[in-house]
């Protein structure tokens, strides 16, 4: 099986001299490592990092990325381009589907594979799994997240501390309402750095630590890699880095675990040698890699049969838009900004079920949550007269999909078809995913008005020239195409999971395709670090656990 750069359409692959000039890729002669690591995106690149920090010195650590260096950081430090629209330019055909966006299979955007992976092309936000969430994962791993691992982990990724004071005003009017029984109200965390802020967000007294801006590996691993042409023995120990590698099959040799990696610019073969090996590589790229690898058939039936299954990403609903004027005794217009997240408590009812199973994401203009312009004479964001303009989403969890599929490739072949049922149709969900999540008895209808009821709560604390506020055209959820996205592969999770529950109140399932450590069930030696070990599809944007699981996993190794 031979990949060559042209597998992929849109895939990258180019060497430049202001890569080559920034940092020192490996290029000694020794193919032996104590641990490589596949993938350099959020888990493989803090995983590496974290690594290198703690056994830079002792351990000859070797991070292979399959794509190139496109961008030395993320594009929101760049430039003010909305980093969707900038992550299309380098979306690969990694798979391919049946139907379009309003068939009943469908799963929305391509992958990137570049230095860096996803991170330099993210939201940014880091919300926090919550402990009604972390009963779908296994004890041990629950236990860790909930005793540090998550503060470490938005600790690592620069934690934004506050919007300001509006942001804060807002917070607190919303804490006296009736919504804070249901929900934790806070602003919403991102790996936004603000070094001149405390933790309460109020300015410190010194300004001299300069913001990094948007976290992301493609900035941490070239710092701790150094400035090429370095002084640095590449047959010694710490750490390395090959970019334009991709790796085509996983060995077992003995003890150790052999990496069959093909250079993408000049299509020559080396074989890398490990006693410990990570997959970093994404829900898609590291199911794909494990399936055709030779070391698959040595794998427990049981965990074979679950490779590539599962692909599940968050249903989130449209957005609901409405304008406000004040809040309490705060005003409000449309030069201020805040973005606020509602955290479901996972109260349960009368019934047993989970009342609200998801959280609500509440951005007040929008337009200032990427505000970076480098061009001091721009026109302003805004007119200040204006009302401030309110958006509102709303993001369930949801536990693995089995119906979803990575499914194999062709023989010899690296572009399989993916299957993913449409979260757009939410009939679906309303019989087979909420179900699961919530033990929810609900029809689509119902769904609607659970929404609606807490649209018109939320709306109604704003208030807007003296009277509360109200959806734009007073179209609600359930009416002129308001209601779910089809669900994307930027953060879908699943396809290698760990010890998961598959709904809710049900004991856990007695198959898994990694353990607990994130070591792949049946080998000594081989672990993953990406977005598929997860067992569950959290309400919150995932990013935050995955760099959690990529500490306790450095941990593990070390």
């Amino acid at each position: 099986m031979t990949f060559t750069a042209s597998t992929y359409a849109n895939f990258v692959a180019a060497a430049t001299p202001a890569q080559e000039r920034l940092f020192l890729q490996y290029m000694g002669s020794r193919n032996d490592f104590d641990i490589i690591v596949v993938g350099s995106g959020i888990g493989g690149g803090l995983l590496a990092d974290d690594l290198a920090d703690r056994f830079g010195q002792q351990k000859r650590i070797l991070v292979l990325e399959a794509g190139s260096f496109i961008y030395p950081t993320h594009t929101y430090n760049l430039c003010r381009f909305p980093n969707a629209s900038v992550a299309k330019h380098f979306a690969c055909d990694t798979f391919w589907q049946n139907g379009n966006s309003n068939s009943q299979n469908f799963i929305g955007e391509k992958p990137q594979l570049n230095f860096g992976g996803r991170s330099i092309f993210w939201s940014g936000l880091i919300p926090s799994v919550q402990e009604w969430e972390l009963d779908f994962f296994p004890d041990r791993v629950r236990q860790a997240l909930a005793g540090g691992l998550l503060n470490q982990a938005g600790e690592i990724m620069n934690e934004s501390r506050s919007m300001g004071a509006t942001a804060q005003a807002i917070v607190t009017q919303l804490r006296r309402s009736p919504l804070a029984l249901d929900f934790s109200i806070q602003e919403t965390p991102r790996a936004l750095h603000q070094p001149y802020l405390e933790s309460d967000g109020t300015p410190k007294d010194q300004f001299f630590t300069e913001p990094t801006g948007v976290f992301n590996t493609a900035e941490l691993l070239i710092n701790e890699m150094g400035l090429t042409p370095g002084v640095r023995d590449s047959d010694g120990p710490g750490l390395h880095l090959l970019l334009n590698h991709f790796v085509e099959d996983i060995q077992q040799q003995g003890n150790q675990i052999a990496l069959v990696a093909r250079n993408t610019l000049t299509g020559q073969v080396r074989v890398f040698n490990a006693g410990k090996v990570v997959l970093a590589a994404g829900s898609i790229e590291s199911p794909k890699l494990l399936r055709r690898s030779s070391l698959y058939p040595s794998l427990p039936a049981e965990t074979q049969a679950l490779v590539g299954r599962g692909l599940t990403d968050h249903p989130t609903s449209s957005e609901i838009t409405t304008f406000a004027t004040g809040i309490g005794n705060v005003s409000l217009n449309s030069d201020h900004h805040a973005k606020i997240v509602l955290y479901s408590r996972g109260l349960r009812d009368a019934n047993g079920q989970i009342r609200y199973p998801f959280n609500v994401e509440m951005n007040i203009n929008h337009e200032y949550w990427h505000l970076r312009e480098n061009d001091p004479t721009a026109a302003s964001a805004s007119n200040p007269a204006g009302p401030a303009r309110i958006d509102i989403k709303f993001s369930f969890g949801n536990c693995l999909d089995d119906t979803n599929e990575v499914k194999p490739a062709p023989p010899f072949g690296y572009v399989p078809e993916v299957q993913f049922g449409n979260l757009s149709w939410a009939d679906r969900l309303a019989e087979s995913r909420f179900p699961a999540l919530a033990g929810w008895n609900k029809g689509t209808p119902e769904i609607w008005a659970v929404l609606n009821q807490v649209t018109f709560q939320l709306f109604s604390q704003f208030n807007h020239n003296g009277q509360p506020a109200r959806p734009v055209n007073e179209v609600w959820y359930g009416q002129g195409g308001k209601g779910f996205g089809w669900g994307t592969v930027h953060h879908a999770a699943g396809t290698l999971r760990m010890p998961y529950r598959p709904r809710f109140n049900a004991p856990f399932a007695a198959a898994s395709v990694v353990d607990e450590d994130l070591r792949v069930n049946g080998t000594q030696g081989l672990y993953v670090c990406d977005m598929s070990v997860m067992p569950f599809s959290s309400a919150a944007n995932p990013v935050r656990t995955l760099a959690a699981l990529a500490l306790r996993l450095s941990q593990h190794l070390g």
